[in-house]
């Protein structure tokens, strides 16, 4: 039951470990994610540290914004994801969306004991509508 969280698995009622479909602990991965990647640092009382910083303080002077999102998005996952692993980020640029800014995360995840395996992410930090998705 490593994949749902608490509330998933009390709706979903008692299941036997390992029982767990694979697409249903990667929804419920990928739900989590983008959760914590729409909260901005610093807005979260309880833990300050949670979540992405605002686009506008991510860019280092005079430095490389996708590089900073980037090492933000992997900071972010090692600290409230456990299930995730992040392997690569590669900033994917969009020349027809520049305000839309794309990145492909290669992970290792730990789906319950024993298992674990590869999974792409995609995550999409759209500036127009200041939503980031996950896929």
């Amino acid at each position: 039951m490593v994949g749902l969280s608490l509330f998933e698995r009390l709706e979903s009622g008692p299941r036997h470990e390992g029982e767990q479909p694979y697409g249903q602990c990667i929804s419920a991965i990928k739900r989590h994610l983008e959760q914590l990647f729409n909260v901005r640092r610093g807005s979260a009382q309880s833990n300050p540290e949670l979540g992405l910083r605002d686009l506008n303080e991510a860019a280092p002077e005079g430095g490389d914004l996708a590089r900073a999102i980037s090492d933000d998005i992997r900071r972010s996952i090692e600290a409230f994801e456990p299930r995730v692993q992040v392997v690569a980020v590669r900033f994917q640029p969009d020349r027809e969306q520049p305000l839309v800014l794309n990145f492909q995360l290669d992970c290792q995840v730990c789906l319950g004991p024993g298992r674990v395996g590869p999974l792409q992410i995609g995550v999409t930090l759209d500036n127009r509508d200041r939503y980031t998705r996950v896929t």
